[in-house]
């Protein structure tokens, strides 16, 4: 009968990863999926030992992100953290001509927020808008040189520029050369989720009505005639541009980089542990600064000339370098328990989770007790020969973790999702890859795989709040695909789609002995989100939220069934 069992066994594993496979497309195996009602065997589920602990992100590249950051973030538990922004400016068109007798009518910045429109009421919501109250913003000519590629390194190598406001080679990008002329400040400052109404006079009906409408935006003027301090700013804009008419500077992209150095923005507190940090998407067609002016030209109509005033824009796009800079004030007690290596060995009691250039998690799965190696408890599911061909002991029909928030903590913004990734080798985890869930009025996605925040009530009545985290494909590799068992990493995300990864600075090793893991880098999702969150680790004093790998899977019964 044992013979028989093993051989029906093996043909249902077989029949089952058939029909897994074919409907991945769909959806991922759930409990018992291919097997329940089989007589001669059964589902079972048991939690296996996991470590975990604590590690400081290094700075991260910063130049070159899809949408950027700016603002002032508090958190509770970490403390300050505090994003800036420079770019270069592209003009969209190269050797203008900008007529006769020019004058300067209006300078306008407009960088368009990251937002959703609901199609019903025609409203707009801010994506990424975090804090409540207002920010002191101050946008200054910059005069550091943002070089395209690297002179130290491989010929046509990129310049590289990180999340410290460093380079690769160290040096520093200072704010005596970021702060040059001071163009434009408001001392309380706050994103607004309105679109805006662009007006103008329409010529046939002579009458002053919206043109068109853009979505929410950072749009201020740079300059305005009535605005303060105009006479200098109008100054500045008419040498700046207009003087340069015929020059070589306004010839190519490469010569107005090294002309005008672009623009950066500056972001203060108003008041301690007040402001707010937003997502902007520079890299839109959108964003830009318009240079709007007047100049006289001569016009022939039916034989006659004339001298008319007509009007013209000089549109400048943020088509080069884009570059955040992170200035945290971290909480000391919080940085000492994340730097504290020694209890990496043991695993920490608390997790501390933080985005931008904050902190993240290493996961060990399986982890070695007494007694129980990661042999043994990977030999519960599979069979070695001495040929090294792996025989299925059991079909994992799912696998997941469970990280529970330690709700003592002070800070009460968590993120909604966190995400978990491959740091052998950067990547995001089989299972991420077959998790076809998207929401399309949202885009965000990964849904099974990556489930968001939820909440769970106890036998108690105690409501619980977790993050679960399937990985059933991984494991599945791991025990029948004999693939490495390698070290995870766990971070906050804005958005578990952004997976691209940002290089460290400096990589970061992880691990005891000869067991080490370098890690390169963090995921995209991670460096655009200031958020935190604090878990219970593998470690925890309350023992029934301590981080386990919960495994249900299916076996042969030990004795046959009636």
């Amino acid at each position: 009968m044992k013979n028989l069992n093993s051989v029906l066994f093996k043909s249902v594993c077989c029949l089952s990863l058939i029909f897994m496979i074919q409907a991945c497309d769909n959806e991922f195996s759930e409990i018992g999926t291919g097997i329940v009602g089989t007589p001669d065997f059964e589902i079972k589920n048991g939690t296996y030992p996991v470590k975990t602990y604590n590690k400081k992100m290094k700075p991260f590249q910063s130049n070159g992100l899809s949408e950027n950051l700016l603002g002032y973030y508090y958190d509770p538990v970490f403390g300050d953290s505090k994003v800036d922004f420079v770019g270069q400016l592209t003009p969209k068109t190269f050797a203008p001509d900008f007529g006769d007798d020019t004058i300067l009518d209006s300078v306008v910045l407009t960088v368009p927020y990251k937002s959703t429109i609901d199609t019903e009421t025609m409203t707009y919501t801010l994506d990424y808008l975090y804090g409540s109250d207002p920010i002191k913003l101050s946008i200054f000519k910059n005069n550091y040189y943002l070089r395209t590629f690297d002179p130290n390194a491989d010929l046509d190598a990129p310049q590289n520029y990180y999340s410290n406001g460093t380079l690769a080679q160290g040096e520093l990008m200072g704010t005596t050369d970021l702060e040059g002329q001071l163009i434009y400040q408001d001392n309380s400052y706050f994103p607004s989720a309105d679109s805006i109404d662009l007006w103008e006079d329409n010529e046939e009906t002579d009458v002053f009505e919206v043109a068109s409408t853009l979505q929410p935006s950072l749009r201020v003027h740079l300059f305005s005639p009535t605005g303060q301090n105009s006479n200098p700013i109008a100054a500045f804009w008419d040498d700046l541009i207009f003087s340069k008419e015929e020059d070589e500077v306004l010839s190519s992209s490469s010569n107005f980089y090294e002309y005008f150095r672009g623009l950066y923005f500056k972001a203060e507190s108003i008041t301690p542990m007040g402001g707010n940090l937003m997502q902007l998407d520079f890299s839109s067609t959108d964003a830009s600064v318009t240079i709007y002016y007047t100049y006289e030209e001569t016009v022939t109509v039916n034989g006659e000339t004339s001298t008319i005033t007509s009007q013209g824009e000089y549109e400048m796009n943020f088509t080069g370098n884009r570059v955040n800079i992170f200035d945290n004030t971290f909480n000391a007690s919080v940085t000492n328990i994340i730097d504290d290596t020694t209890t990496d060995a043991e695993g920490d009691d608390y997790l501390y989770l933080k985005g931008g250039e904050g902190s993240m998690a290493i996961v060990e799965l399986f982890a070695d007790e007494a007694g129980n190696s990661e042999e043994d408890q990977l030999n519960e599911f599979r069979e070695v020969d001495n040929n090294g061909l792996v025989s299925v002991k059991r079909l994992i029909n799912e696998a997941y973790l469970e990280f529970y928030i330690d709700e003592t903590q002070l800070n009460t913004d968590h993120p909604n999702r966190v995400y978990l990734y491959d740091l052998d080798n950067n990547i995001p985890m089989t299972d991420f890859f077959l998790d076809q869930t998207v929401n399309t009025a949202s885009a965000d996605s990964k849904f099974t795989h990556l489930v968001p925040l939820s909440t769970e009530t106890s036998a108690d009545g105690t409501e619980q709040k977790k993050y679960k985290i399937r990985l059933t494909e991984h494991l599945n590799n791991i025990i029948i695909d004999d693939s490495t068992n390698v070290k995870l990493g766990l971070v906050v995300s804005s958005n578990v789609g952004s997976a691209s990864p940002r290089g460290f600075q400096t990589s970061i090793d992880v691990g005891i002995g000869l067991d080490i893991t370098t890690i390169e880098g963090v995921p995209t999702g991670t460096v655009l989100s200031p958020k935190s969150v604090v878990l219970h680790g593998s470690n925890s004093p309350n023992v029934a939220k301590r981080v386990k790998l919960n495994i249900y899977y299916t076996e042969p019964r030990t004795e046959p069934s009636n």
